[in-house]
């Protein structure tokens, strides 16, 4: 098998997505050494990580299968699309405490979730990075800003950033670390952890790719392939035509990879990336750059010219909440689709080397 990492996307039922997407690159014979994820991607990642019989496609499965809602025989199909709107049996329910009301932060429970998080994941498995390096991304209430929860940080990784006030925590995961990824307001209350409140981290990054490149060892910046799962693609589609579909675009906008948008200029990515190289090669060993945590930093962002990114079609306005038989197995099928579309449509000498990779 030949190892791969993975960043994850939040979005919801989305995430059924990304279960696609996984479950067929493990068929095809890669093997995850390294996973980001945030919001449901931190869960899917929990999944991945924590498959106890390390079947990393069944346990995606169980998990799946557990925050399906269950069918409702009389109902069409294709219409029980917003049904979890009213609580999912296990993974969140709806506040009864109305007296309570005046003081609500939420609208739900995640009460649930953390018991199918410990029935579905083995979490001392979880925390050994020699089996699999875990990092999952929140919001802090307080700054403002990312925190990332991982069970390792790696040599000439970046623990800090000065005014984004980003911090890495190298800490020990538990389903709390999952929930707080996940914890998107108004549906889900904040998640305390050591003191300090979180949200979702989508709601400042939804793709974790400075979370994934922590976990990197300085021997798989240049070589180790990274499959992103985008859920939100913007571009090249049509206008709106409706207010359904001016609400879908808003949703995939705000929840958009902005990470390209960081890099490159006018050079784009490849020109950054080529800029990187030739740095490494003409920057004299004997340099003190050489050891500057920011000299490590940049050339850790090399890792950015292995990403192989799995896209989704545009996603409908109650995707993000379908957690029906229907729309998780739709989901579900067509992220393995897309995993056949991504390797056809590489470039043939890419194709071939990720086909070769994996044999």
């Amino acid at each position: 098998m030949k190892k791969m990492a993975l960043i994850l996307q939040g979005g919801g039922a989305l995430g059924a997505f990304e279960y696609g997407v996984v479950t067929r690159l493990v068929e095809l014979g890669w093997q995850p050494t390294a996973v980001s994820g945030v919001s449901i991607g931190a869960i899917n990642a929990a999944a991945i990580a924590g498959a106890a019989d390390g079947d990393v496609a069944a346990n995606l499965r169980r998990m799946w299968a557990a925050i399906t809602m269950p069918e409702v025989p009389w109902l069409p199909p294709s219409k029980q699309g917003n049904l979890s709107m009213f609580g999912n049996p296990h993974f969140y329910w709806p506040r009864m405490d109305y007296l309570d009301m005046p003081r609500w932060t939420s609208l739900c429970s995640t009460t649930p979730m953390y018991a199918t998080l410990a029935r579905n994941c083995d979490f001392e498995q979880i925390n050994d990075p020699n089996h699999m390096r875990v990092a999952v991304t929140a919001t802090d209430l307080q700054t403002g800003a990312l925190s990332t929860f991982s069970n390792h940080i790696a040599r000439g990784a970046s623990v800090r950033t000065a005014g984004l006030g980003h911090r890495a925590w190298h800490t020990r995961l538990d389903p709390a670390h999952i929930m707080a990824s996940g914890s998107l307001p108004p549906g889900f209350a904040a998640t305390t952890i050591d003191g300090a409140q979180y949200w979702d981290g989508g709601l400042f990054s939804n793709t974790p790719i400075d979370a994934l490149l922590n976990l990197l060892e300085p021997d798989e910046v240049d070589n180790l392939p990274i499959f992103v799962v985008d859920l939100f693609p913007t571009e090249g589609l049509p206008p709106p035509a409706d207010l359904i579909e001016v609400q879908t675009r808003i949703t995939a906008l705000q929840y958009q990879n902005r990470f390209w948008a960081q890099f490159g200029g006018a050079g784009e990515l490849s020109g950054f990336l080529d800029m990187l190289t030739q740095l490494q090669r003409e920057l004299p060993a004997d340099s003190s750059l050489q050891r500057s945590p920011a000299y490590l930093w940049l050339q850790r962002l090399r890792a950015l010219k292995n990403l192989h990114v799995v896209q989704a079609a545009s996603p409908t306005l109650t995707g993000g909440c379908d957690f029906s038989p229907y729309g998780v197995q739709q989901a579900y099928q067509s992220g393995r689709e897309a995993v056949e579309r991504h390797f056809a449509a590489a470039r043939p000498h890419v194709a071939k080397e990720l086909q070769a990779a994996a044999a």
